[in-house]
């Protein structure tokens, strides 16, 4: 097994040559020691150590303060801080470097071993999350439609870049935001749907026009673990394209229906009348040949039949289609109609 790395940054150099020996004794690998924060930060450059110990106050122009905010900027390495006093001023400094905890001078060595083992245990478990914050990121980014996931007070926990943009927010903001919901009205019918999800629990899915846009936007809840509130997430899926086609078959489909079957019927009288004139002579004068020719009528009226047959199923095909996409003043309350799933 790897041992965990350290360097030290201490300006009292028998004190910085105390810890080395007793970091190395507990089975750490000391990667070098150094001074003062210009020191420690031209080493950093050349080989990073998983953990600094950084005393608060160095010689030169750099303090550990300073100097550990320059680290947490450049390479993010945890530090944590050695000191054997500091004002509440320099401690208020030190909390926005995000240290990985203090020991006070003259150290315990039980207490300086367990706090380094905390420090590489929760810098462990941060990169963790944050490689699995990224493959979350990845894969919601791999779905084309815009979601996102909230908290029962409405705060973004996550979201992906589509919805991001929808909402018009940075894609590298991802949490504390409040939800606009009477934003341009992007959200406005939220609202309600949300209120509803949490009340009852059940799936929401519905449909939405925003400007020449249509969406089904769906919500669900997600149960949290045990003693964690329940989580909203939310789903915008286009189908605008969907929706324009609906709007030509009820411009151009039904129209061209509604003409074949004229063509029908068109078609229907202009065989019957021949047919029926056929047959009355037929009956006057062609007895040789009525039974041959009585045969091919038949034949000539089964292909009527089938037109009519044809146009009977046109028009139930016409009806479906005006029941459904017809335009009418109920369609737009229809269309934003809530559905429970």
């Amino acid at each position: 097994m790897l041992k965990a790395s350290v360097f030290i940054v201490e300006d009292e150099l028998i004190e910085a040559q105390d810890i080395s020996q007793t970091l190395e004794k507990h089975g750490y690998a000391i990667t070098g020691i150094a001074r003062t924060g210009e020191l420690a930060l031209e080493a950093l450059m050349k080989k990073q150590p998983d953990l600094v110990l950084m005393d608060m106050h160095l010689a030169g122009n750099m303090d550990g303060v300073d100097t550990a905010e320059r680290i947490h900027a450049l390479y993010k390495i945890p530090v944590i801080f050695l000191t054997a006093y500091a004002d509440e001023t320099t401690l208020e400094r030190a909390k926005i470097t995000v240290p990985y905890g203090y020991v006070l001078k003259p150290f315990d060595e039980r207490e300086l071993h367990s706090t380094i083992q905390m420090a590489l245990y929760k810098h462990r478990m941060e990169k963790l999350a944050q490689e699995n914050e990224r493959t979350i990121r990845v894969l919601a980014n791999a779905i084309p439609d815009a979601v996102m996931l909230l908290d029962h007070n409405r705060q973004i926990i996550a979201l992906n870049d589509a919805m991001a943009r929808r909402l018009g927010y940075n894609t590298n903001v991802f949490y504390d935001l409040s939800i606009p919901f009477d934003r341009d009205g992007l959200l406005a019918s939220l609202e309600f749907q949300i209120k509803d999800l949490l009340h009852s629990g059940q799936s929401v899915r519905f449909e939405e026009k925003t400007g020449d846009e249509w969406f089904e936007i769906s919500l669900m809840l997600i149960t949290g673990t045990e003693g964690q509130s329940p989580m909203i997430f939310i789903q915008y899926h286009d189908i605008t394209d969907h929706k324009r086609f609906e709007e030509q078959l009820k411009t151009e489909g039904i129209t061209q229906i509604e003409h074949n079957m004229e063509q029908f019927q068109i078609l229907n009288d202009q065989i019957r009348n021949p047919l029926q004139a056929i047959m009355s002579y037929v009956n006057l004068d062609c007895v040789l040949y009525r039974e041959h020719i009585t045969k091919q009528i038949s034949m000539i009226d089964a292909l009527v039949d089938r037109l009519d047959y044809g146009w009977v199923e046109s028009e139930k095909v016409r009806r479906f289609l005006i029941r459904h996409y017809r335009y009418n003043p109920d369609n737009e309350t229809k269309s934003g109609a809530r559905k429970n799933t």
